[in-house]
């Protein structure tokens, strides 16, 4: 079967509700799939099954499990890279709106912890989880970039510090550590490590931290 090429390397939505609900369906079902036996092992047969969906059907929404496996983080990312900033309150102290964020950010990952080492490890191997992955780091080390210049600007953050540098570093140490921590299936709590990991942040920033 030829696959067909789109410009973002996914085929458009459905515009039909039924249409959606079927490739929801099909997501859902690949989450499972993945979840429970990683890339290389999942097949479409098994997807189909887990969706309750005819064997046929898959491939009115997708050509290949690659580009379910993509449509499936883009759709997690949206909800894995911007937590925190849903209902973001500006008048918080940094420390508080930096401990949203990452506690936000821990819960997302853990929740979806099998996809998300899954995809780290296939990362390594297709060129196109890779980019997926690389962008996603860059969108969410901007955000945090622009918070850090936003509080250079109010004098809280030295302006010597560079906050690109910075934010690349902030965000990594995050993410390894939340990828560590689900690979290994070490049992932290929650509370704490994102306490602790935002208390190693905003000591590197040089921001007030609570007793």
């Amino acid at each position: 079967m030829t696959t067909e090429k789109f410009e973002d390397g996914v085929r458009p939505l459905p515009v039909t509700m039924r249409g959606k609900r079927s490739r929801q369906s099909l997501l859902d079902g690949a989450k499972r799939v993945f979840s429970d036996v990683g890339f290389s092992e999942a097949r479409i047969v098994d997807i189909t099954a887990s969706a309750g969906a005819a064997s046929g059907s898959f491939y009115t929404y997708f050509s290949s499990k690659e580009e379910i496996f993509v449509a499936l983080l883009r759709e997690l990312e949206d909800e894995l890279r911007s937590p925190g900033h849903r209902g973001a309150d500006h008048t918080e102290e940094p420390f508080e709106q930096i401990r949203r964020a990452n506690l936000a950010y821990l819960a997302s990952y853990r929740e979806n912890a099998a996809v998300m080492v899954v995809w780290e490890q296939v990362a390594t191997l297709d060129a196109e989880v890779e980019a997926l992955r690389h962008d996603a780091s860059l969108r969410f080390a901007g955000r945090i970039q622009h918070a850090i210049a936003t509080w250079q600007e109010d004098g809280r953050v030295a302006a010597t510090l560079d906050a690109a540098l910075a934010s690349v570093a902030l965000t990594g140490m995050v993410s390894n550590f939340a990828y560590r921590w689900c690979a290994q299936g070490d049992d932290y709590d929650l509370d704490h490590a994102a306490d602790q990991l935002s208390r190693l942040w905003a000591g590197a920033l040089g921001l007030p931290v609570p007793d």
